[in-house]
């Protein structure tokens, strides 16, 4: 039984990685400023980290990538963040806080409810999900809705590298090397 469960875990967790080298889906979205989005059309160009959540419980953990997301990769280069080190990125941003049916269903208050507890500099990089979702989670290998799934892309679209769960500086680090290397 043991064997089982442990093929079982080590599956779910490859399922998410075997997209690298893939085009991302198109996913479309409104931004917290009101801005509609498709991705990865909208972000072409320029290499991007997406950040997707499917659960009230993985939201808590997608938000503890927004300061690190924002001071290490939005801000302007030549702008020092909170550790007065300089930003070293030209990259796109994007978290979907809860994409689930419930949260389409109640749209517009889950929405508010998000925004008002959200400081503005962050709303630029935060969309909120308006289209189908059982073939994101499919194709985005994210059987696992207690956490958050980051995606980054390439310049084209093409997911680079994955990770999954809460914020830690490792994969940030992680992170940011797949952007060095694009």
């Amino acid at each position: 039984m043991k064997k089982i469960f442990l093929s079982l875990s080590v599956l779910m967790c490859l399922s998410a990685w075997a997209q690298i080298g893939k085009p991302f889906p198109e996913i479309k979205g409104e931004t917290f400023e009101g801005k509609a989005i498709t991705l990865p059309a909208a972000a072409a160009g320029k290499p991007t980290l997406i950040g997707i959540c499917f659960s009230k419980e993985a939201e808590g953990d997608l938000q503890t990538w927004l300061n690190p997301a924002y001071n290490e990769l939005v801000m302007k280069k030549g702008e020092k963040n909170s550790m007065e080190e300089a930003a070293n990125y030209d990259v796109n941003c994007y978290f979907f806080p809860r994409m689930n049916l419930i949260n389409q269903a109640l749209e517009k208050a889950s929405k508010n409810k998000i925004k008002e507890k959200t400081d503005k500099a962050f709303w630029p990089m935060l969309v909120f999900f308006m289209d189908g979702l059982r073939e994101y989670k499919e194709f985005l290998g994210a059987e696992d809705r207690s956490r958050p799934y980051l995606f980054v892309l390439d310049a084209t679209g093409k997911v680079v590298h994955v990770e999954k769960g809460a914020y830690s500086p490792e994969k940030m680090d992680k992170i940011q090397d797949s952007f060095d290397e694009d």
